[in-house]
């Protein structure tokens, strides 16, 4: 057998090939998905918190310093995101549980069920602010960018952002729960789909146990 130990690459007369682990990869590999496992949801709070700053930068009443963080927290999100998704597909790409989480943040690997959850998630709220307040559609198909004027359609701006913080703050804790039920019971093909209207039903409690918390406080 021969060794070739610049491309640390080793093979035999019956062509068989083995890539061995590569040590710095490794290390480099895991701290960056340590530092994505705390940077994501830390990035992902900010812009969740700041998230009211974009209707507002879109009629001009966007606070400079808050506008800023939430921007840089979403543009650091989807760098995360992106660099997780490199690490986890590398050859040193950890295992277990542990992959299991990162995989959740990477959205990566999801059960076709979660992610049905995940874009019922993203939709439903703005389908229910539409069906019970007409007026943002109203405004405007008859003004069109000119409604940004209004302070009625700013307000209902603002009212779907909040709609989203709400559904998002009860909704992702359920949508990693789902995730890791669908790692744990691989088997429970059918079984998942069944969950998918118990996340909804858990996510709509949710926002009213969410709301209650916020119009007390």
């Amino acid at each position: 057998m021969r060794n070739c130990a610049a491309s640390r690459i080793h093979y035999s007369e019956g062509m068989t090939i083995q890539v061995a682990p590569n040590t710095f990869f490794s290390k480099l590999s895991f701290a960056f998905s340590l530092l994505a496992l705390v940077g994501i949801p830390a990035a992902g709070f900010v812009a969740l918190v700041e998230s009211l700053q974009l209707p507002r930068l879109l009629y001009g009443q966007a606070n400079p310093e808050l506008a800023n963080a939430e921007i840089g927290s979403l543009a650091t999100l989807a760098a995360l995101v992106l660099l997780l998704r490199a690490c986890l597909s590398g050859l040193a790409a950890p295992r277990g549980v542990y992959t299991d989480v990162l995989d959740f943040m990477a959205m990566r690997h999801w059960h076709p069920a979660v992610r049905v959850a995940l874009v019922g998630l993203l939709v439903l709220p703005v389908a229910w602010f539409v069906q019970t307040d007409r007026d943002l559609i109203f405004l405007w198909r008859n003004l069109g960018p000119r409604a940004l004027l209004w302070g009625d359609f700013r307000d209902d701006l603002d009212r779907v952002v909040v709609s989203y913080q709400w559904a998002l703050i009860a909704g992702v804790p359920l949508l990693f729960w789902f995730h890791m039920v669908s790692r744990w019971r691989p088997q429970w093909r059918g079984l998942l789909w069944l969950l998918v209207p118990v996340f909804f039903v858990g996510t709509a409690i949710g926002v009213v146990v969410v709301g209650t918390l916020v119009h007390l406080g």
